[in-house]
């Protein structure tokens, strides 16, 4: 099993991973997913994958002044969201980075962190 830790300071996120320390910029995160257990982080770089890290564990440790929940199993960077199509609940990010959804316990919690409403 691969052990994986992950923490925050400032601007920076430092990744310890299989023997390697992995720096990001915060603002390279576009998303993070939580999907079988495992936390995807989805960043400019491309896909980092955490094993047992639950979603509430990783948007504690990255702190919640910078990510938004979207939906029960996605945090979203708000500086990467190009639209948010209101009859479809899903998140349109910008670049091609592809779209999240918006969960309708979310929803309102969202829009009021967005300032959409």
């Amino acid at each position: 099993m691969t052990q994986t830790s992950i923490s925050r300071r400032k601007n920076t996120v430092f990744f310890r991973k299989d023997g390697r320390i992995i720096l990001l910029d915060i603002h390279d995160i576009i998303y993070i997913e939580h999907h079988s257990r495992t936390i995807f982080l989805h960043t400019v770089r491309g896909v980092f994958l955490i094993p047992y890290m639950t979603l509430c564990a990783i948007h504690e440790r990255l702190g919640n002044d910078f990510l938004c929940q979207c939906h029960k199993s996605y945090l979203v960077n708000p500086i990467y969201v190009e639209q948010f199509i209101r009859s479809r609940n899903v998140i349109i990010l910008k670049n091609y980075f592809g779209n999240v959804s918006v969960g309708r316990h979310y929803r309102k919690s969202f829009l009021e962190n967005m300032h959409y409403n």
